[in-house]
């Protein structure tokens, strides 16, 4: 068997760019994680860090060694799989990556599903910000991700969903362009030129649909006369809803909201497709349990 602790090791002290630090979270001496470090480079004859007042970082060698301890790890992860799904499938966790946005509307309408046909499989959520959910995946943290794009060639990526995001109109503008808008989805496109000089809300920076957002207003020269930031993607529904401006609702909250409020109207922008599609990722190569595709597929089927 492969020494896994060591490449644990390894990985943490890559991940937090310190060995101390490393140690400390790995409940080892940093004399002794230091030890090990320079073991190993004295084995491979080349260094793995480079070392600068504290921080390290990994050499193009390291960078390679890494790369093969990830891939080590999940082959030796993927057999212990494989057989243990031999013996049982339908037992077991699995660990799911995802933002908050689409735990949140995605995950309520699929669990009663999952948890009817795997009772004894526990999905553990792991919530963080898109940016950190395919090396969460890679460093063997989660199991599966869903992400908006493929990152890597160190990942598998299924694509289970387009998700088209739709401009939720103000009932002010509704009032004063003179179409015959209703509630719903069902709407005539319009120009993404409307909302310059409008008051918008946003999703606070370093989100994915504030990002997108952003290079929509670039591209076409746009400027808000006012932004008001949230996290919340229900604040920004509901401001809309008091005619404090427009905001942007991917499909599946819609989906969500029009059961609680079927007056929200809401359209796409004409000439400029947004969406947002979503991948399944794993590692890989890696053996996906039968309880793991169950819960790709459920969601590929939403």
């Amino acid at each position: 068997m492969i020494n896994e602790k060591r490449i644990q090791y390894l990985l943490m002290v890559a991940e937090e760019q310190n060995i101390t630090s490393a140690a400390r979270k790995l409940f080892v001496s940093q004399p002794a994680l230091s030890r090990m470090i320079l073991d190993i480079e004295q084995e491979l004859g080349m260094p793995l860090f480079i070392r600068d007042r504290g921080a390290v970082r990994p050499t193009q060698a390291g960078e390679v060694y890494l790369r093969g301890c990830r891939e080590v790890l999940a082959i030796d992860r993927a057999v212990k799989r494989e057989i243990s799904d031999l013996r049982s499938s339908r037992r077991g966790k699995i660990t799911l990556a995802v933002t908050a946005l689409t735990g949140e509307f995605l995950l309520p309408r699929i669990l009663s599903d999952f948890e009817a046909a795997y009772p004894e499989v526990q999905l553990e959520l792991l919530e963080a910000r898109t940016m950190a959910l395919s090396e969460l995946v890679k460093n063997g943290k989660a199991d599966l991700a869903l992400v908006r794009k493929q990152e890597t060639s160190e990942l598998s990526y299924e694509r289970v969903m387009e998700n088209p995001v739709y401009l939720q109109l103000p009932q002010f503008y509704v009032e004063a362009c003179g179409v015959n808008f209703r509630a719903g989805i069902e709407n005539p496109p319009i120009s993404p030129r409307v909302l310059d000089g409008q008051p918008v809300v946003l999703l606070k920076e370093g989100r994915g649909l504030r990002e997108e957002t952003d290079r929509l207003f670039l591209q076409y020269g746009i400027t808000p006369s006012k932004i008001v930031e949230t996290e919340n993607i229900h604040l920004a529904h509901q401001l809309v809803n008091l005619n404090k401006g427009f905001t942007f609702i991917p499909d599946f909250a819609v989906h969500d909201f029009f059961h609680d409020d079927a007056e929200s109207i809401y359209c796409q922008l004409d000439g400029y497709t947004m969406t947002r599609p979503l991948y399944a990722c794993y590692v890989r190569n890696r053996y996906l349990t039968a309880a793991e595709r169950r819960l790709i597929d459920l969601i590929a089927g939403l």
